[in-house]
């Protein structure tokens, strides 16, 4: 572990199956910056060259690591979609149970993402809820921190027909929408859907201003979000707000076309999404060019 003495220990999970994207070198890079944060990624592809002490890689097939889940979550995995993962990441403390025993907070997360300073953000105190997420009206599948307690580790079985959820081959949004059911009050019309659901309480649930798709809204409630953010030695910060320290950029709507509304996401056409110099960058942009130097 990296963690320092007075602070709370994480490691975060990520499973990433297929070739490293073409933006592993400045992810790892925001790890780096963050040592006092330990992260584990579960893939078929070898280890990243000169990836920082911090990140450690757990090297299998997709089949090796839905067979380890299956047996550890007593559920049948038939299903061959990587997307499918998603819907497991409340269960990742229970299939990577002897990575996570020795933390005192677990986490999933995204690898479509760079992160800023995490401490900054989650002291100690916050680190003693229950979960901690970054928006403010569900829980967050790119990067939702809890605390490594049975009631935490266990918390989806309380999700009811969470098995049947799990081996279904499609993608249900269970890290999401099904699991922010424990968590928060019952509104409106949701009243209903979630009315058999036990509720549990104990979610730190804050908008971090991390993702740019609809509805969500930018820190001065438009939907003008930033086109250029810029990550220097560990901090980072976006047009129009260069004195606020953001957590991180979940730039799903650059990379993917799953989140456009039918349009080609803008990473799409790019033959280089890496142009920065060689060897560890201090500094960069993040825009619909890709990673540029800042």
């Amino acid at each position: 572990m990296t963690a320092g003495a007075a602070q709370p220990s994480i490691l975060i999970i990520l499973t990433w199956f297929g070739p490293w994207p073409g933006w592993i070198r400045p992810f790892l890079e925001s790890c780096r910056w963050n040592a006092s944060v330990d992260w584990l990624i579960a893939g078929d592809s070898a280890p990243p060259d000169d990836a920082p002490p911090n990140v450690r890689f757990l090297t299998l097939s997709f089949e090796a690591w839905r067979a380890m889940a299956a047996r550890r979550l007593g559920v049948g995995l038939d299903w061959r979609e990587p997307y499918k993962l998603c819907d497991l990441k409340p269960a990742y403390a229970v299939i990577h149970a002897e990575h996570v025993s020795p933390y005192d907070v677990w986490g999933f997360g995204d690898l479509d993402v760079i992160y800023g300073d995490i401490r900054r953000h989650y002291d100690a105190a916050t680190l003693a809820h229950d979960l901690v997420t970054t928006h403010d009206d569900v829980v967050a599948g790119h990067f939702t921190l809890l605390r490594n307690a049975e009631r935490m580790v266990r918390a989806y079985e309380r999700i009811p027909g969470w098995r049947k959820m799990f081996a279904d081959p499609a993608h249900v949004s269970f890290d999401e929408q099904v699991f922010s059911r424990l968590f928060l009050p019952l509104k409106g019309k949701q009243k209903l859907r979630r009315l058999t659901t036990p509720f549990l309480g104990g979610g730190v649930f804050v908008e971090r201003f991390s993702t740019a798709i609809p509805p969500r809204r930018w820190i001065d409630g438009t939907t003008n979000w930033p086109e250029r953010w810029i990550w220097r030695e560990g901090r980072l910060t976006a047009q129009g707000a260069p004195d606020r320290d953001f957590l991180y950029l979940h730039f799903s709507h650059w990379q993917s076309a799953r989140w456009t509304r039918g349009a080609p996401a803008a990473w799409a056409g790019l033959d280089l999404l890496d142009s920065l110099p060689p060897g560890r960058p201090t500094q960069f942009a993040i825009s619909a060019q890709g990673f540029t130097p800042a």
